[in-house]
Formats: C-alpha cells, structure tokens, sequence
C-alpha cells in the first residue's frame, strides 16, 4: 500500500467514525496503521475508535503509542488521562495508577498527569506532596 493509499484508508476510517460505524473504523484505521505505523495521530485516533467500543486496555495501548511517536500530542495524552480517571471512578485504581505511570514516563513533564495521579494516591491514602511540587514547578505561572 502506498502512502497515499494509506492516508485515503485512513480517511475512510474517520468518516467511518464520524458516523459511528465503529467496526468499520477499526479497521480501515488499523490498515492505514499497519501500512504507515509512524503517524502519531493515527494511533491517537485508533484509541478513540477503541475507546469508543469499550476497549479501553486496547485504547490505552494506542495513546502510548501515540505518545512514543509524538510526546507532545495532547490528543493522545488527553485520551489516555481519561482512560485512567475512567478506570478509576470504575474502582480500578491499580489499572489508573499503571496509565498515570504509563503517561508519566512517556512525557514526564506533564503537569496534568502529575495533578490526576496526586489525586489518585491522595484516595489512595498516600501523600501526594511531591508530585504536587513537581506539577508546580512544571508551571509556576499557575501558582496562586
């Protein structure tokens, strides 16, 4: 498959979506990924299909690799901090912890997933100071 043939596939699959046909999506996006693995977006994209079809262990995978494509892609970061707030209001505290690791590591300089994953040891009753300093030396303009 072409690059072009790739970015058409890919296309087909957002208006797929955009019409929830979520099956249909899935798939063209997953073939347009397999042909040109290396775009960010697409990933980002793919999590939301999956999100959208109540994978969300498979839409987790999609943002990370997103985000290993591009750090700086607040459409897969967003996607996989709300994957972890959904799993922890669902009372898989575990699985959210993993995602805020996960998330972390993939861009540490993420204030928001300092500030989520605060929230979530706090629950957990464990001190979350130190993320909270570190979220705020990340972006001190929001101090108040």
């Amino acid at each position: 498959m072409t690059p072009d043939q790739a970015e058409s596939i890919y296309r087909q699959g957002l208006i797929a979506a955009q019409a929830g046909r979520w099956a249909e999506a899935q798939e063209l996006i997953a073939q347009a990924i397999t042909a040109r693995p290396g775009v960010a977006v697409w990933w980002a994209t793919y999590g939301l299909v999956l999100e959208s079809q109540g994978d969300l262990p498979g839409a987790v995978q999609a943002f990370a690799g997103a985000l290993n494509l591009d750090g700086d892609l607040a459409m897969a970061m967003d996607g996989l901090l709300a994957a972890a707030e959904t799993l922890a209001a669902a009372g898989h505290a575990d699985l959210a912890e993993g995602c805020y690791c996960r998330a972390l590591a993939l861009t540490p300089g993420t204030p928001a997933a300092l500030v989520k994953s605060s929230a979530l040891l706090l629950v957990q009753g464990v001190d979350p100071s130190k993320l909270l300093r570190r979220a705020a030396l990340l972006q001190p303009e929001r101090q108040a």
